[in-house]
């Protein structure tokens, strides 16, 4: 029998109270706090006008080496930017294409955006190699590392498939990376905050992820993380004043980059994006993501026995080890009963190919579960 795990933290997102929320994966239940910090940004603002800057920086630089706690990262190694898609140009934009490593590796599950910004490079010299899905959902581990060659210069995966939850074997994976010589990029939107992992245990070069999803830091704060040794090998050309070792001497060109994480700053800051994300952040640091996880992983249980019983197809990874936090449940008229949930204030998103996707987080109840399940009889019977 399964340890009993408890919501958390519920009277800290008022949305709890009107809805039953099970949309984390896609978008996280806005904290009362992060209203707290904008109005706090706002007051900053009107107060001290321009001089406001000189508290802000500070404490953007600290909002970045506290959101890398999540992740094991050490101070002084993580960055923020407004976006995932920011951060892969520039990564790009730090590579070398002209010589023998010209090769990147991306997988067919990802993300659209990535692929986007990748294939982008192709008109620089950069030669995609996009390795194929067998099923679909699932990216094999051996066809991955067989596409990795001396000729790679970086490897961009998905930590776990946005079409199906389904996790890479990171280990494995770094490993042939290193074994060839090429960078490892690893895009952790879909994880953090939700699967434990921890940067200083893993041969990953590079991380990158957002704020909007687990980590119930809405839009606007996404993050890099990059492994202390590489950092100053690498100088991103998609840069801006802000990535300036001392950006208010306002030197001429060339830029001379700072030696730390702000390095991969790019223009002004969009300050309250970051500022929006901290509460978020902090309650997954204060709660700790195992318990996080040992609550997801009994819920998402729930949700499968509870799919199965009914007959719907799961496309999730049934393995603790194999899957994110969010179950897919699949039958015929499921985007449209997830049109219907949606408009009885269950909140669930639909994929095709996947069927709805449900996610419990920290502050889910068993009852809400129940209410799910129930409501989705309910408009299924009336369909």
């Amino acid at each position: 029998m399964p340890t009993l795990t408890v919501p958390q933290m519920r009277e800290r997102f008022p949305t709890l109270a009107t809805s039953t929320y099970l949309v984390s994966h896609s978008m996280g239940a806005p904290p009362l706090g992060a209203r707290a910090a904008l109005d706090a940004y706002w007051s900053a603002w009107a107060a001290e006008g321009s001089e406001a800057w000189e508290a802000w920086l500070p404490e953007i630089a600290e909002l970045a080496d506290n959101l890398g706690r999540i992740f094991g990262a050490p101070p002084g190694s993580t960055s923020l930017a407004p976006n995932v898609s920011l951060l892969q140009a520039a990564i790009g934009s730090a590579l070398d294409f002209g010589g023998d490593r010209r090769g990147v590796v991306i997988e067919a599950l990802q993300f659209p955006t990535v692929t986007y910004v990748w294939d982008a490079w192709r008109r620089f010299g950069a030669q995609i190699v996009e390795v194929p899905s067998d099923d679909g959902r699932t990216m094999s581990t051996d066809r991955l590392c067989e596409a990795i060659t001396e000729h790679t210069a970086a490897v961009v995966l998905s930590h776990a498939a946005y079409v199906s939850g389904s996790v890479i074997d990171v280990v494995a994976i770094g490993n042939r990376c290193h074994e060839m010589g090429a960078i490892f990029v690893l895009d952790a939107y879909q994880t953090t905050g939700i699967y434990p992992y921890d940067v200083s245990q893993l041969p990953v070069d590079i991380v990158v992820g957002g704020s909007h999803k687990w980590l119930c830091g809405g839009p606007g704060c996404g993050f890099i993380y990059v492994r202390p040794g590489l950092r100053d090998s690498l100088a991103p050309a998609v840069t801006g004043w802000m990535a300036h070792a001392d950006p208010f001497a306002f030197e001429p060109a060339p830029i001379r980059l700072a030696t730390s994480a702000h390095r991969w700053n790019t223009g002004t800051p969009t300050v309250p994006g970051y500022f929006a994300a901290r509460a978020g952040h902090d309650t997954i640091l204060e709660i700790g993501l195992e318990t996080i996880r040992a609550h997801n992983l009994r819920l998402t249980d729930k949700l499968i026995e509870g799919a199965q019983t009914r007959g719907f197809s799961v496309p999730t990874p049934l393995e603790h080890e194999r899957r994110t936090g969010w179950i897919g449940l699949d039958f015929p008229g499921a985007d449209r009963a997830t049109a219907a949930l949606i408009e009885r204030r269950v909140f669930v998103d639909y994929r095709p190919g996947c069927g709805i996707r449900v996610s419990p987080h920290f502050y889910t109840s068993d009852d809400e579960i129940e209410t799910f399940f129930r409501v989705l009889d309910e408009v299924r019977r009336y369909a």
